[in-house]
């Protein structure tokens, strides 16, 4: 958990959410681990708390694409992945969230 949303990267997130561990992909033989707990701007933690798993993975499509455009053309790929990831977070979530002080 760092100084941005774990789901849009957005700055100074306000909420963390407390997770297990957990392996998020395997490609190419290389694992990628989530570590622990994960932080949420106002916006994310509203569209997880709403249950509204949809929004949450298109909102964080949206700013990944803005952050880097040449993506734009796998943004389909990238819904399922993140989509895919933010599942294994609502799986390993182990607690409500906590506002970040």
């Amino acid at each position: 958990m760092g100084n941005k949303c774990d789901f849009c990267s957005a700055p100074n997130p306000t909420w963390r959410y407390p997770a297990r561990s957990f392996i998020g992909y395997v490609a190419c033989g290389i694992a990628g681990e989530s570590v622990g707990d994960w932080a949420a701007c106002g916006e994310c933690h509203r569209l997880i708390e709403s249950g509204d798993r949809a929004l949450l993975t298109a909102r964080s499509v949206d700013a990944f694409v803005t952050s880097q455009p040449e993506l734009r053309e796998i943004s389909a790929e990238l819904t399922f992945e993140l989509g895919s990831l933010h599942s294994l977070f609502f799986d390993n979530r182990i607690g409500p969230a906590v506002v970040i002080v």
